[in-house]
């Protein structure tokens, strides 16, 4: 099943399918079961219901999202709304020539074809659905009453021989500010910072990320009688971000704001080796912030909780804060915050609430996605362990809860009795341009799946 999963993925990475964007990519669906007679619908949403049945099993639930996160690197014209992803195949793994792979979570999507395109005997109910990487709009609004199935397995994860049966709410929030911009008088500059690892915000919220807006925001705290213009920091609100730039007034020479940029940039490369800072004279523009409101601003994002909240005693992360996206044109940020404990994510709430009220920031919860929490002695979970292929993996099996979140949470809230679990092969820097995903894992996976549904 290798070269069938792989064949799907390099024809799904070839559909654009930005998140709000899966209408090309619910025809291919619709088409693929078509041409093979099996039943199929499409709703409203562009959420795909594909079954197929050639035995009397119990029905298994296969789910995965065919949206993807989209990020190129700044350098590169890259249009998602129009042009496929190009794979490259290098040393064992897939990933992108400049831009997002969509690994996460395509390879899902192209592990069921791959099954349903097989001739093994089965009973599924393979759910394709929209929106994951945003509002998740696709799973809270797909009719479960078209499933018979009370077992579902998703293949929406990053971790090869790991069992998922625990995943983090999520909560996309916006704080507004209300400063105002005056006209300028002065010289106008432009700064970049590009080049941090960026990531998934559940995933790599612990792995030493940093967060672009922040450390930008720390270097123009440096230049004297700074008055912004511009500030732009990130673009999602799960997304870790990786670049950030600006536009400013001040009356410092640039060869002594050059300075300082490059003692930052030299500081930050012990930890960030990519990182670059430019800073080039721009054009003049009218609109800019006092120094006493641009302070404010700047202040307001070195102070953002930004991170892991709280670990629990294994040091796994349980609840954390991403300050996602920094707008000063809009007056806007984009927070995504995280809890897998019921406890931490009220407390973090009002953790948030709290700095926006000492900020001066109007707050609002645009939208939330449950968690989801699995019995590990379930009939799922159990079954999955039994159709482990140790022999590949060489190692025991591991069953484990997450700080990302997943759709899964809206299907049990619906159907209340369902069992959950995921798996999936190993995805690494999912959300970045440097996204990959090991092809050997793909095959293991491949391979558990189909022990796993042959059973």
């Amino acid at each position: 099943m290798k070269s069938k999963t792989i064949e799907f993925f390099k024809q799904i990475a070839s559909i654009p399918r930005e998140s709000g964007n899966e209408e090309q990519i619910a025809q291919y669906l619709c088409e693929f079961a078509k041409k093979r007679n099996l039943y199929y619908e499409c709703d409203n949403y562009n959420n795909v219901l594909i079954k197929k049945k050639t035995c009397n099993k119990e029905p298994i639930i296969l789910q995965a999202h065919t949206d993807m996160v989209c990020e190129k690197e700044i350098s590169k014209s890259f249009c998602f709304k129009t042009q496929g992803i190009e794979i490259i195949e290098e040393n064992g793994y897939l990933k992108a020539n400049g831009t997002t792979l969509g690994a996460d979570n395509g390879i899902g999507v192209a592990q069921i074809l791959a099954i349903l395109d097989s001739d093994i005997l089965c009973n599924i109910e393979a759910v394709f659905t929209v929106s994951e990487e945003t509002s998740m709009i696709g799973a809270m609004k797909f009719d479960t009453n078209k499933l018979e199935g009370k077992k579902l397995l998703s293949l929406d994860g990053f971790e090869e021989n790991t069992i998922i049966t625990e995943s983090a709410c999520f909560y996309d929030i916006v704080l507004k500010s209300s400063h105002c911009f005056k006209e300028n008088e002065s010289n106008l500059y432009k700064i970049e910072l590009t080049g941090m690892p960026g990531g998934h915000s559940g995933f790599e919220i612990d792995k030493n990320c940093g967060n672009s807006s922040i450390e930008l925001a720390k270097l123009l705290k440096q230049i004297q009688d700074i008055k912004l213009s511009s500030f732009i920091g990130g673009t999602k609100f799960n997304v870790i971000p990786a670049n950030a730039q600006a536009r400013f007034y001040t009356s410092m020479p640039i060869k002594q704001i050059q300075k300082i940029c490059k003692q930052t940039q030299l500081k930050l490369q012990k930890q960030y080796p990519k990182i670059q800072i430019e800073v080039k004279k721009q054009e003049e523009e009218k609109k800019v912030l006092s120094k006493e409101q641009s302070a404010i601003f700047l202040q307001t994002i070195i102070n953002f909780p930004h991170g892991v909240i709280h670990k629990n005693l294994r040091q796994e992360v349980t609840t954390s804060i991403n300050l996602g996206a920094v707008d000063l044109e809009k007056q806007e940020m984009k927070v995504g915050m995280r809890s897998s404990k019921k406890e931490e994510e009220m407390s973090c709430i009002n953790l948030i609430k709290k700095f926006s009220k000492e900020s001066k920031l109007e707050f609002s919860i645009l939208s939330s996605q449950p968690g989801f929490s699995s019995n590990q002695t379930s009939n799922l979970i159990q079954e999955l362990i039994k159709a482990h292929p140790k022999e590949d993996f060489k190692v025991p099996v591991v069953i484990k809860a997450v700080h990302i979140t997943v759709e899964l949470g809206f299907f049990k809230e619906k159907i209340p009795e369902l069992q959950i679990a995921i798996i999936a092969p190993n995805i690494q820097g999912a959300h970045t341009v440097r996204e990959c995903v090991d092809v050997a894992s793909i095959e293991k996976v491949d391979k558990w799946l189909l022990k796993f549904l042959s059973t």
